[in-house]
């Protein structure tokens, strides 16, 4: 036997399958659990920071985007208050009772993974599309989806 305990070694590593890189494992599931990630920080956020998270699930350079200093919950209780009209025309959306902080990122150069980003504190009235909860979301009547 020339390569002794090789041979099952060697079927043992064949049998793991391909090599996922280690964000593939950590894909948000739901379009809320993407919301939190992209859109939600209880304060503010350097957009060089706070970019990486975003732009590393897409890998590429998201071009501009907003988070909202408030919690998943205070945000998921805008889908409370009165419906109106989505920039799509959908009829799903909900404004903020209140102006709250937020930061606003836009690209400014470099390419995925180097992306640069300008920040912009802001405060104003945000609108949220919402739809009902999807399995592994949190258990609220309407949860949101997507920064109008």
């Amino acid at each position: 036997d020339l390569l002794g305990p090789f041979p099952l070694l060697l079927v043992l590593l064949g049998s793991w399958g391909p090599v996922h890189p280690l964000g593939a494992w950590a894909q948000p599931q739901t379009r809320a659990q993407w919301f939190a990630i992209q859109h939600i920080s209880t304060g503010p956020v350097q957009c060089n920071m706070a970019m990486r998270r975003v732009n590393n699930y897409n890998q590429r350079c998201k071009p501009q985007n907003t988070f909202l200093h408030d919690t998943f919950q205070n945000v998921a209780a805008t889908c409370l208050l009165p419906n109106r009209t989505c920039r799509n025309g959908q009829n799903n959306c909900h404004q903020s009772a209140n102006i709250i902080g937020m930061t606003y990122c836009s690209h400014t150069g470099g390419t995925y993974p180097n992306c640069r980003y300008s920040t912009t504190p802001q405060n104003q009235f945000y609108t949220v599309a919402c739809n009902p909860p999807q399995p592994g979301d949190p258990p609220y009547p309407l949860v949101p989806v997507h920064l109008d």
